[in-house]
C-alpha cells in the first residue's frame, strides 16, 4: 500500500493543477461532458430527480470505495484502481492535441496525470497479487 499512497499522493497534487490549466486555458471537453450528462439526465421525467439519482450514485460510489479501503484483502485496492484508470483517460487531452496538431485545453498536465496514474495502476496490481499470495491468516492479521 506504500506505492499506491505516494501514487494517490501526487495525483492530490496533480489533480488541480490540471484544472487550474483547463480555467487559465479553456473549457474544451465541457461540451462533451454536457452531452453525457444530458443522456443521463434525458433518462428522467424530471430533469431535477435526475440530477438528485447522480449526485446519490457519485456519493455511493466514493463511499464504496472508502469502504473497500477500510477491508481486508483485495477489496481495498478497488477504489485506487478506479483513480489509477481515471488517470490513463486524461491522456486524452495529449491524444486530442497530437491529432489536432493543435494544443488541447489541458494537454500539459494531462501528461503527468497519465503517467503518474498508471503508476498508481501497476501499484495497485502489485498489491492485487501480493494480497492473492498471502494466506488467509495473513490477510486478518492486525496492522
Amino acid at each position: 500500500m506504500k506505492d499506491i499512497r505516494y501514487y494517490v499522493g501526487w495525483l492530490l497534487v496533480i489533480l488541480p493543477l490540471h484544472g487550474l490549466e483547463q480555467f487559465l486555458t479553456g473549457f474544451d471537453e465541457l461540451y462533451e461532458l454536457q452531452g453525457q450528462v444530458g443522456a443521463v439526465l434525458g433518462l428522467f421525467a424530471d430533469r431535477d430527480a435526475g440530477i438528485v439519482f447522480m449526485v446519490f450514485a457519485v456519493v455511493f460510489l466514493v463511499m464504496t470505495f472508502m469502504y473497500c479501503a477500510l477491508r481486508s484483502g483485495r477489496a481495498r485496492v478497488v477504489g485506487f484502481a478506479f483513480f489509477g484508470i481515471s488517470g490513463l483517460i486524461e491522456s486524452h487531452h495529449v491524444i486530442k492535441t497530437i491529432v489536432q496538431l493543435d494544443y488541447f485545453p489541458g494537454a500539459v498536465t494531462a501528461l503527468p496525470f497519465a503517467i503518474v496514474g498508471g503508476l498508481l495502476l501497476r501499484a495497485v496490481v502489485g498489491e492485487w497479487r501480493s494480497i492473492g499470495a498471502r494466506s488467509p491468516v495473513e490477510e486478518f492479521a492486525p496492522g
